[in-house]
């Protein structure tokens, strides 16, 4: 017994002596990884075997997350084709990622709706410098976002300020709000009064402003809306706004800071994901009420309340344009770093959320820009204490769904969508006629079923049988006549309808343009830029003409900053030496300048050497050489105000560059022409020399300036020769009467 025991023993295998419980829990999660890339692998190749028009749009979703369900139900009703696990060309028309635009380096072709470093121009540092640059140049048009400073990096300044304000008591006394520099959805956010209660031990960089208490109310509760952008395009810059939105409410009643308070998050913060953790939050499906509302509802309350809503939504569409043409320099730098000049790539589109306050007074005020908004459509819902379910939401529905769709209306390639608008258009008009036929046609007389069996017994003979039939069918016959007795009538009132019912084709086209037209006025996004605020934002566009030197000037293709041998080389291209700008002046601006930004941003600076100029590394940013361009501006170039100075000097290396048409961005003479108050024509104007175009007065017209580049042609003539000495302080021309050798004689001051 004891052997046999020692034998079975002996087969048993041995027991590992590292084992651990959670083997099984890796082995069976890799197995379920591994089947859910074969069954995803087995839809891609079924997929790919299907034959797909080569005018059908198609949609890349693989990348969606969040997004898929606005977008399916978008694609399903538009008629678009989906691939929910992309293609292997990743040749799709639009390709919807929900992540960044650096995360997508397979993507050649199509386009994507990331632009390039949006999230970092986006962040709370970038965007706020950004707007602070504007107001310095346009004080009175640039007054819609709180103070800022720049924290670890402006705490002095910071707390000089709260000083002040002490020490004039101003009341109420100043409350601050601190953001981190990259947070989102309300972490990281609280509020301060004193200048020592800012922690700094994180490491991270954040962004400190003056907190609006002052607020607009509804139902004594704070609230902010979410407005949805397109920006569709950089170059030519065009970009659109969803009429409708969603205002985001508090879950306690707002009262003002106070000691007691200031740290109430769900009172002086309305970010929606922070609120749906407050037992007060409110679910509620009705438009007007809740802790989640649609813009409309709200802009109608604001009218009930006897304001005017129409003027706070033409003030929120103003700081849109404001704001875009803010950031679009930075934009473009992030662009050509991303896709060079040459290089093959996608183009891009994207939907931003602006966050907007509104005050006590109905002035609208910016408090952030979200690059990456949520677009989902369900929300949670706790249907038990610590047990969340996720619910689908119709406030969420009816703003999100038509935003998708009519962004991919106007994204997806226009050929394509003639095409699919023609094919529609047909098969609508197929419906149509069909439905118009079937209206006329005489409907088919009603099968009557019988209502009684007769049963014949096998003992009835064949005579009882044969009256039985016939019986029978006399009986229907009478039955058919008494019911359709008065056919004749109907027949001749049914053809008459017909007749009338019947449309022509071209009473069908219209009807079936009409549906495409009133599907077009239906779109929810309305065009700002450049359809309504053309003309008033073109003034505000001169940054882009400093973008565009900027990046002339890049040394190393695909780089975010400018080195040394670049900023020597701007100043020497474009002859500041004649203004007095020495290199050594050059070259002590670029050192202090390059340590100042790099002292701003810490997080974004790493590195050393010639590899480490680029995105991250040593390096002149864009706003450093802003920065530099309005110093040399203010010395050189002196006017009474920032702007002109900022003009003359970019007129001034425009000029000397003698930059063309694919140089710098297409729209740069623009610009003069609006100044000078002309209408600007695209064509021979302006391949005309730009020192022809900067001579342009008010009085100017066409004719005059061809005459003048006529007359620059030509040789000189006497009385110019005499004109021009006669200017100089040089020299003094004494004619010689009846020669025309021109004589020249020194000044007696000058012995």
């Amino acid at each position: 017994m004891a052997a046999s025991k020692s034998l079975l023993d002996s087969l048993k295998k041995p027991e590992p002596t590292n084992f651990r419980m959670t083997d099984f829990r890796r082995e069976l999660h890799l197995r379920h990884k591994r089947e859910e890339h074969a069954k995803k692998e087995k839809l891609r190749a079924l997929q790919e075997s299907k034959y797909v028009s080569r005018y059908a749009i198609t949609i890349d979703t693989s990348r969606a997350r969040s997004n898929c369900d606005v977008l399916r139900m978008s694609i399903k009703e538009l008629g678009f084709k989906e691939y929910p696990f992309g293609r292997k060309d990743n040749c799709c028309d639009v390709h919807w990622h929900a992540c960044h635009f650096e995360e997508n380096p397979e993507v050649f072709g199509g386009k994507v709706n990331k632009f390039p470093g949006m999230s970092e121009i986006c962040s709370k540092m970038t965007l706020f410098r950004c707007l602070d640059i504007m107001r310095d140049l346009f004080p009175t048009d640039y007054d819609f976002y709180p103070r800022t400073w720049y924290l670890p990096a402006q705490f002095h300044e910071f707390s000089c300020e709260i000083r002040k304000m002490h020490e004039r008591r101003v009341k109420p006394k100043p409350t601050f709000i601190i953001k981190p520099d990259t947070g989102a959805q309300g972490d990281g956010i609280y509020l301060l009064r004193e200048p020592n209660e800012y922690s700094s031990l994180s490491g991270k960089c954040h962004v400190a402003q003056e907190y609006m208490s002052n607020v607009y109310l509804i139902d004594k509760f704070k609230f902010d809306f979410r407005i949805y952008v397109l920006l569709k395009s950089l170059e030519p810059l065009e970009f659109y706004i969803c009429q409708e939105g969603l205002a985001r409410f508090s879950t306690l009643p707002y009262e003002n800071p106070t000691n007691k308070n200031i740290h109430e998050s769900f009172m002086h913060l309305t970010n929606y994901s922070l609120n749906k953790r407050s037992s007060t939050f409110n679910r509620s499906d009705r438009d007007d009420e809740g802790s989640k509302r649609t813009l409309t509802s709200v802009l109608r309350r604001i009218a009930m309340n006897g304001h005017d809503s129409n003027k706070v939504w033409k003030s929120i569409e103003r700081i849109v344009c404001k704001t875009i043409v803010a950031i679009v320099p930075e934009m473009k730098v992030e662009y050509q770093a991303a896709i060079p000049p040459g290089k093959t790539g996608p183009s891009c589109f994207q939907v931003l959320g602006f966050d907007i306050l509104l005050l006590q007074n109905l002035k609208p005020i910016l408090l952030e820009i979200n690059a990456s908004p949520s677009l989902s459509l369900d929300s949670e819902q706790e249907v038990s204490p610590g047990v969340f379910e996720y619910v689908l939401s119709p406030k969420d529905e009816e703003v999100k769904y038509p935003l998708i769709r009519d962004t991919l209306l106007h994204v997806v390639p226009i050929d394509k969508l003639k095409y699919f608008r023609k094919k529609k258009k047909q098969r609508l008009l197929k419906k149509l006629k069909a439905s118009t036929s079937q209206k006329g046609k005489r409907p088919d007389p009603p099968v009557k079923q019988r209502t009684s069996i007769v049963i014949i017994k096998a003992d009835e003979s064949d005579e009882e049988k044969r009256e039985v039939n016939v019986t029978q069918q006399m009986s229907e016959m009478h039955m058919d006549v008494d019911s359709h007795g008065d056919g004749t009538a109907r027949d001749v009132n049914s053809d008459d309808e017909r007749e009338s019912n019947i449309k022509s084709d071209t009473e069908l086209d219209e009807e079936v343009d009409n549906y495409f037209e009133t599907k077009l006025r239906e779109s929810c996004l309305k065009q700002l830029y450049p359809a309504i605020y053309d003309e008033e934002c073109e003034r505000y566009r001169i940054l882009e003409r400093v973008a565009g030197l900027f990046i002339f000037f890049l040394g190393i293709r695909g780089s975010l900053r400018i080195g040394p041998t670049g900023f020597r080389t701007f100043a020497r291209k474009c002859r500041l030496n004649r203004k007095g700008m020495t290199n050594a002046s050059v070259d002590i601006m670029y050192i202090d300048l390059q340590r100042r930004w790099d002292h701003m941003n810490p997080e974004r600076t790493s590195g050393s050497g010639i590899k480490s100029i680029g995105k991250k590394g040593n390096g002149l940013c864009y706003q450093g050489f802003l920065d530099a361009c309005i110093e040399i501006a203010r010395r050189k170039f002196y006017a009474p105000t920032k702007i002109e100075m900022l003009e003359n000097l970019v007129d001034h290396c425009e000029l000397n560059l003698n930059l063309r048409d694919n140089d710098l961005a297409n729209n740069l003479p623009r610009l003069h022409f609006r100044r000078l108050g002309l209408q600007y024509r695209q064509g021979s104007m302006y391949a005309m020399p730009r020192r022809v175009i900067d001579q342009m007065t008010e009085e100017t017209t066409i004719e005059d300036l061809l005459k003048a580049h006529e007359k620059k042609l030509r040789q000189p003539s006497r009385e110019d020769i005499e004109a021009f000495l006669r200017k100089s302080r040089r020299m003094i021309y004494q004619p010689s009467s009846g020669s025309r050798v021109i004589s020249v004689t020194k000044s007696p001051d000058s012995e």
